[in-house]
């Protein structure tokens, strides 16, 4: 990472005009250093050794600071001259400016590198990119010893403690995430750390984690379609196992700095086949005693479907809607925020709306448990119940935060390219996040309701649907990177209305079922992954 990076160290003498020249002059991006801060290696491999598209600021939180971070970005900023309303993080003097903003970061510090306005220069430049509607991250440092001071005792009492450190054990600490659900914070990655930490040992990659997490999950499902209670036991411990194992690829990457598409796809592909497999083998497992539980799995593999497509593309839109920040004057003094967030939740506030989210975590808890506790049956009972009260109460925020939203749509080609239909090019629907998963639901439900109305063998159905969401994944996978589906690919794939003519065609005429199954299976699970991971290694060469 560090190779596309220059470093230029900022003192009392620094002028705005010095990092304007260097920036200007260069095609790297340039990290910006203040002289008078100390951090950690780890925090300071934040900016340098991540992959970073927009400018980054190193950044702590402080109740009441001079920095304000809202919506994942820095919206505030302040200097010896500026002020910040409602600041609730302290800026630690370290800046990378990217150059994939550079035409607009040169006009911003240019319009500035003569203003008289007092400050530290790092500090000016900050508040300028900010009120300029700039898209700054913020990488926040915690967990160990910092300092921003012209004080050289304490700078040199700081850097004691910071030696006394053990980087790789800061670094283990920093890879673990802290913000995901309920279970997988306080039970699976407290676990997961000593798998990471025996992966890093043996020098693994986060690549070939994933693919040891998919096969454990691979032989879960295998145990589920036994169909007996031990049999289901071990396949709930599997489970169990397999997603431990899938929280160590993600920590393995953060510590090693081995970032990639081709890792992130993988890594959410897998989890979606291991999920789907495991409802297809408990539906399975429960038809060996004699009980029909395919509508209910398809269902269930039909509504995570929904749900999934839903939250990555209203994640993606709202991040997108909230970085469109309003340009303010730089020679104002206060910004003139005024805080609309309501009082901050409680932890137990915090932690419930979590796990009411019902993230894979709780999701993988309730089927191992369920599925032990009461089998197959029970489990397609208690999951669309559980489900259905998340995604009523998620989705009762989301559509009241998208009714705030101006009429028209943000950045069409992350949902049209995902659409695998017509296309309104014309468009102003604000709630165009939800039209991707509306469509699944329309085709999902239609081949559900030919398996309840034939007498055609339900598995074939269920995997032909999981061939076809599995499609929609890829799709929307893609998009969330900015490509597109190859025309011939779509084309092959028949697009929603013509796989649902060609299937209802195929009924019509009698023709066995499995030829369709293999057809689609071949065309989704392998020849549209063989195409984009081909097309990730042409480009990384």
């Amino acid at each position: 990472m560090t190779a596309n990076l220059r470093t230029l160290d900022i003192d009392q003498v620094t002028k705005i005009s010095d990092v304007l020249l260097a920036f200007e002059s260069s095609n790297q991006d340039l990290l910006l250093v203040d002289v008078n801060t100390v951090v950690t290696k780890p925090h300071l491999e934040l900016l340098t050794d991540y992959p970073r598209t927009v400018t980054t600021a190193l950044v702590a939180k402080l109740k009441n600071g001079e920095t304000r971070v809202s919506q994942g970005q820095i919206s505030g900023a302040s200097s010896g001259f500026h002020e910040v309303g409602h600041g609730n993080h302290t800026f630690l003097g370290i800046i990378r400016l990217s150059q994939f903003q550079r035409q607009v970061i040169i006009e911003t510090l240019s319009k500035i590198k003569d203003t008289g306005h007092p400050g530290n220069t790092i500090d000016l430049i900050l508040v300028a990119l900010v009120r300029a509607a700039i898209v700054v991250a913020p990488a926040e440092v915690s967990g160990a010893p910092f300092i921003r001071s012209s004080n050289s005792a304490d700078r040199l009492a700081t850097q004691n403690q910071i030696s006394a450190l053990n980087d790789a054990r800061l670094r283990l600490k920093l890879a673990n995430r802290a913000n995901d659900g309920f279970y997988s914070v306080f039970f699976l990655r407290k676990i997961s750390k000593l798998f990471t930490w025996l992966a890093v040992r043996l020098k693994m990659t986060p690549n070939q984690v994933t693919l040891i997490s998919f096969a454990v999950g691979l032989l879960s499902a295998y145990e589920f379609s036994k169909g007996s209670f031990w049999a289901i036991f071990a396949g709930a411990v599997l489970l169990q196992l397999s997603i431990i194992i899938d929280c160590v690829d993600g920590e393995l990457a953060r510590y090693t700095r081995q970032f990639s598409q081709l890792g992130a796809w993988l890594d959410a592909i897998t989890d979606r086949i291991k999920e789907y497999l495991v409802f297809f083998a408990l539906a399975y497992g429960a038809a060996k005693n004699g009980e029909d539980l395919w509508i209910p799995a398809m269902g269930m593999m039909l509504f995570q479907t929904f749900r999934h497509l839903s939250d990555y593309n209203f994640a993606r839109i709202i991040k997108i809607r909230s970085s469109h920040l309003e340009p303010l004057s730089f020679d104002l003094k206060n910004d003139g925020y005024v805080s609309t967030e309501r009082e901050k939740k409680s932890r137990l506030e915090y932690w419930a709306k979590k796990a009411l989210q019902f993230p894979i975590g709780e999701r993988w808890l309730v089927i191992s448990a369920s599925s032990v506790i009461g089998g197959a049956k029970f489990t397609f009972l208690v999951m669309p119940i559980l489900s259905i009260i998340s995604i009523a109460l998620v989705f009762r925020g989301r559509f009241t935060k998208t009714l705030t939203w101006p009429k028209a749509r943000v950045n069409k080609n992350l949902i049209d390219d995902q659409i695998d239909s017509f296309i309104n090019k014309d468009s102003t629907n604000r709630f165009d996040w939800l039209t991707p998963s509306l469509l699944r639901l329309l085709e999902g439900a239609i081949l559900i309701e030919i398996a309840v109305i034939s007498d055609l063998d339900k598995s074939a159905i269920f995997l032909l649907l999981l061939a076809i969401l599995f499609n929609h994944y890829d799709n929307m996978y893609r998009a969330l990177q900015g490509e597109r589906k190859p025309a011939w690919l779509a084309i092959a794939g028949g697009f929603i209305f013509g796989r649902l003519l060609i299937i209802a065609l195929w009924i019509w005429l009698g023709w066995s079922l499995t030829i369709l199954v293999y057809y689609f299976c071949a065309l989704f699970f392998i020849v549209s992954s063989v195409q984009w991971v081909l097309s990730r290694n042409e480009k990384v060469g």
